[in-house]
């Protein structure tokens, strides 16, 4: 992995329906067809910088919006993954594309989901690469590491050590370095952790991501407790999940549980893959936006018939 934060992309800022902010940058080659990409939690639309050189190399346009309060994106009030929709529709005809396709990582993945439920007519192709599912049940978090289980719970009985846990303030200002913790992580993950590269660049996200403060992802991640109001099997666009086999962030488990629900989806399995499988190897991304998938497991789904 060698993402660069040198020469950062412009930042573009939209105006929505009722004079909203919305920001966002792109990656690759600006003349393709837009795939639009959805950060984590926390993150922001620096988080294609790790995409950027892949992206142009295969001749994809990604484009990286902040989610309603991240970075530079105005916040929308009240709670709920379908608070982005408005801004996938604004974002779309901004970039004068009626659909496109649709990537969520990670913590993006509810807002993806709640998007290609509300407008299936704008979204060719639905991918979720290793994304938190709203509602899961807790046995598929079995796998979780530790301190990622306890975050998931502070989040929802105290907030108040939950905040600053997040934002990496107080007495969690030490956790910043990571060393401490590395040992709790897949080992595909600590060795990227590691690399000087992605802790430049996990600083450049982070820093972005808390620029409003921290209530969007108190936010996110309270609300992947709660099931969307709408059920999985009502996704009707092509859904592909990609996932870690390794991931203790968000386990695998996760992915096998939605992709049972939604008929026709496939799963691609990254053996060894941690969670930030993407950053060692994109490709298995990059061949779902430009051709047949290879060197990964495919399973196919049945419309919840496992």
């Amino acid at each position: 992995m060698t993402p660069s934060v040198q020469d950062l992309p412009e930042t573009v800022r939209l105006t929505a329906p009722g004079g909203r902010r919305i920001a966002y940058c792109s990656y690759g080659d600006p003349a393709a067809p837009p795939v639009i990409v959805l950060h984590g939690t926390p993150g922001s639309r620096f988080e294609g910088v790790a995409l950027r050189q892949a992206a142009t190399d295969a001749g994809l346009h990604l484009v990286c919006p902040d989610r309603p309060g991240y970075g530079e994106t105005d916040p929308v009030p009240g709670r709920g993954f379908h608070r982005w929709n408005g801004d996938f529709v604004t974002l779309l005809d901004h970039l004068g594309h009626e659909r496109a396709p649709l990537v969520a990582i990670s913590g993006g993945g509810g807002y993806a989901l709640s998007a290609a439920q509300t407008h299936p007519e704008r979204v060719t192709k639905l991918i979720l690469a290793c994304a938190a599912v709203p509602g899961a049940p807790r046995q598929a978090y079995a796998r979780r590491i530790p301190i990622v289980k306890w975050l998931d719970r502070l989040v929802r009985w105290a907030p108040v050590i939950a905040r600053p846990m997040l934002a990496g303030t107080g007495i969690f200002k030490r956790m910043k370095s990571r060393e401490p913790h590395l040992d709790a992580w897949p080992l595909a993950d600590q060795l990227i952790m590691k690399e000087p590269e992605f802790q430049e660049l996990s600083d450049l996200d982070t820093t972005e991501a808390r620029r409003q403060g921290m209530d969007a992802a108190m936010a996110d991640l309270a609300g992947y407790s709660r099931p969307l109001p709408d059920p999985l099997n009502s996704i009707s666009v092509p859904t592909v999940f990609i996932h870690g086999e390794a991931d203790g962030n968000v386990p695998i488990e996760v992915a096998r549980w939605a992709h049972a629900q939604i008929d026709g989806a496939a799963l691609r399995t990254v053996p060894d893959g941690g969670h930030l499988f993407l950053l060692a190897d994109p490709d298995p991304l990059l061949r779902e936006l430009t051709g047949p998938h290879r060197g990964v497991t495919v399973v196919k789904g049945d419309g919840g018939q496992h």
